[in-house]
This record gives structure tokens, C-alpha cells and sequence, in this order.
């Protein structure tokens, strides 16, 4: 769909360049952690997912009833794997918060494709740069949380998408499938996400032969992902007491009933941050009040002018590009709406938004560039 030397030379260099400092910005967030302790829970939820992580990989630890209810099985199934891999549980926990790290780099060159399929290559690379000033991103990449590894894959999932529609290789159907049902680890709501297609499939004009190909094939992917469970395999006998996918009724009851108001909710999810975890740092109450404002006040900003730039782009922008980016944030946030995410923080959902701060910052700069060239141009007369 897109490959990164198709790009000139600067482009290349300035896309490059902020992968590596995206990557290497977080890093240095992780080394500045608690290194002593790799298992120190910075929030409550944080120690959930160590807890069912540890009972899962922990032969004799019982048989799983204890787990937490309240975590969805993607985190533990990840570091589950890391303490295979590295036998200790300890730095296991930093090996995935250096994958976290991997990710978030990675994303940097997903919005960057996103956009530029949707817009041009130079809102690309503004889109690229404000995710890589976007600094909540940074919190969560040393966190033990969902947010970054679903914000990668829901990336992914929408670039498959379009890849799918646009190539017509059955290829990146099976993809969808596999990533939907990833996704689906991380956050309950991405169940009936392949119902987006129909819309797309109509607007695409899709042949019939690829939708009936697509459709097996997406179903295809949900049970090659969900199969473990199904197959009652011995090691994964301990996660049928997580909640997920196969486990939806209780999991749909546990979240219809999360305390508070929907809407207030919705809006949290959406436009929320981590602030308070980055000000905390700061004894002096008055700095952590200044700190916490200033980095709120950055955030909103970009995400208040993402929702103008979305205005804007729907009203006099080609829609046809925008429909995967467009459905998937409105799938998620209208599902958030109906069945609240059980431990979601709703970051994954503003990388999409971010999409069309960078497409308002591109017409900003057009006008204020035509704007000061009439200007010259009266000046000279």
C-alpha cells in the first residue's frame, strides 16, 4: 500500500528521524523509571494485569478462579509470553515495556501512511509530528496497561482495511480477521467490528466474489485467534477465568454497569489524559498545579482542533479516503458509548483524531501563506 522509498530524500530522512526519537524518547521515559523495582505499579490497574499475568505462568498457582475480573486477557497472554521467554518475571516486565517503546515508534510511521493515504504526503509528516509531540503517548509506553499495543493494532487494523479495498488481495482480509479478533483481547467493543465492511464494501463497490472470500476470511482469523480457548489446550486452561471474547455475556453485564454518567464517561474516554500521573512527580504543590495545567492545556488543544480539522475535512474534503479512519473512530466511540470499556483509558481513540489536527494545521499554514503572499503582492503595487 505504501512504501517508505517512495518518499524524496528529506521526506524520508524527517520520517526516519522522528521514529528513532519517538523510540528512543520513550526508552529513556522507561530508564527513568523505578528500575530498581521493574514490578512497581504506578496505578491500581496496572497491578491487576501483573497479578492475572503471574497467576497464568505460574504452574500449581491454583486454578485460576482468583484472577482478576476486571482486566481483559491481552497484557497477561503478552507478558505470560515474555516469562517463557526470559524466565524471570521481573524482566519480563521490562522487556514489555521496551516492546511498548517499539510500538509507540511504530505507530509514528502508521499515522504517517494513514494520513497521507487520506489526505497528502505533507499532512502526513505534520500528522507524524504532532503524534510524536502528543505526550500522553509517552506515559502509557512505560505503563503496564492495553492502550499502546490496541492503538498499534487498531492502526494496523484500519491499514488492512484499506489495503484489502484498495489491493483486493484476499490476503489482507485474513489480516483484518486476525487483528479484529487481536484487538478483541485488548477491548471488548472491537467484537462487531467487521461490520464496518458492509458500508465499505458498498462504497467501494466491492465484487461479490471478494466479499465472499473477505467474509470467510475475517471469520477465519477470529477463530485462529480465539482457537486456544475453544480447543481447551492444557496451559490455557487458567485464562478461562479472564474475562474476553469467548466469556461476553459477563463481561457485556460487568461493563453496562460501570457507575456514572454515560455521556461524562464518553467524553473522559475520548478526551481523558494521564496528567496527573507526570505532575504527581513534583512534591511542590504548586508546580504539580502548573505542570498538570500546562500539559492539559497541550493535549485538549490538539485534540479540540482534531474535532474542528474532522468538521472541516467531512464538509470539503474527498469523504471516499476518510471512510476507515471515519467508521472505525465512530464504531469505537459509539460502542464506548453503549458498553463502557471495562479498564480502557480511551487513549487508542485520539490517534485518529490527531489525523485531522494535522490536516488543520496543513490549511493554516496554506492560508497563512496565501494570506502573507497577497499581502506582498499589495504592497508592490
Amino acid at each position: 500500500m505504501f512504501s517508505i522509498w517512495s518518499l524524496n530524500r528529506l521526506n524520508r530522512k524527517v520520517l526516519l528521524g522522528l521514529i528513532v526519537i519517538v523510540f528512543l524518547l520513550s526508552c529513556l521515559l522507561v530508564a527513568a523509571g523505578d528500575s530498581k523495582n521493574p514490578r512497581a505499579a504506578v496505578i491500581e490497574m496496572e497491578q491487576q494485569y501483573m497479578t492475572s499475568a503471574l497467576l497464568i505462568s505460574r504452574d500449581g498457582a491454583g486454578d485460576g478462579s482468583s484472577a482478576v475480573s476486571g482486566v481483559m486477557p491481552g497484557v497477561p497472554l503478552m507478558i505470560f509470553a515474555l516469562i517463557q521467554l526470559f524466565g524471570e518475571e521481573d524482566t519480563a516486565f521490562t522487556a514489555y515495556r521496551i516492546i511498548q517503546c517499539i510500538l509507540h515508534a511504530v505507530s509514528v510511521y502508521l499515522v504517517f501512511v494513514l494520513a497521507r493515504y487520506m489526505f497528502n504526503t505533507t499532512t502526513a509528516l505534520l500528522a507524524a509530528i504532532i503524534y510524536a509531540l502528543y505526550w500522553p503517548a509517552y506515559g502509557l509506553a512505560r505503563l503496564i496497561l492495553p492502550d499502546m499495543t490496541m492503538q498499534t493494532l487498531m492502526l494496523l487494523l484500519v491499514c488492512s482495511v484499506i489495503a484489502a479495498l484498495e489491493l483486493r488481495q484476499l490476503a489482507w482480509y485474513a489480516a483484518a480477521g486476525v487483528l479484529t479478533a487481536a484487538v478483541a483481547c485488548f477491548n471488548l467493543q472491537a467484537l462487531l467490528y467487521p461490520g464496518v465492511f458492509l458500508i465499505l464494501w458498498y462504497i467501494y463497490k466491492s465484487p461479490m466474489r471478494y466479499i465472499l472470500w473477505g467474509t470467510l476470511l475475517i471469520a477465519g482469523g477470529y477463530i485462529l485467534v480465539l482457537s486456544p480457548w475453544w480447543l481447551s489446550l492444557p496451559r490455557f486452561q487458567k485464562l478461562m477465568y479472564l474475562p474476553g471474547p469467548w466469556n461476553l455475556a459477563p463481561l457485556w453485564l460487568e461493563a453496562r454497569f460501570i457507575e456514572g454518567n454515560p455521556l461524562v464517561y464518553l467524553f473522559r474516554s475520548v478526551f481523558g489524559g494521564l496528567s496527573t500521573r507526570y505532575a504527581g512527580r513534583f512534591a511542590d504543590p504548586d508546580t504539580r498545579r502548573v505542570v498538570q495545567s500546562a500539559l492539559d492545556f497541550v493535549r485538549l488543544v490538539l485534540l479540540y482542533a482534531g474535532v474542528v480539522g474532522l468538521i472541516w475535512s467531512v464538509w470539503k474534503y474527498r469523504l471516499k479516503r476518510q471512510l476507515p479512519v471515519l467508521l472505525t473512530l465512530g464504531y469505537f466511540i459509539a460502542a464506548e458509548a453503549a458498553v463502557p470499556s471495562i479498564d480502557g483509558t480511551g487513549f487508542p481513540y485520539g490517534v485518529f483524531i490527531l489525523l485531522y489536527t494535522a490536516f488543520l494545521t496543513n490549511k493554516a499554514v496554506i492560508y497563512g501563506h496565501k494570506t502573507s503572499l497577497l499581502r506582498s503582492l499589495e504592497r508592490s503595487r
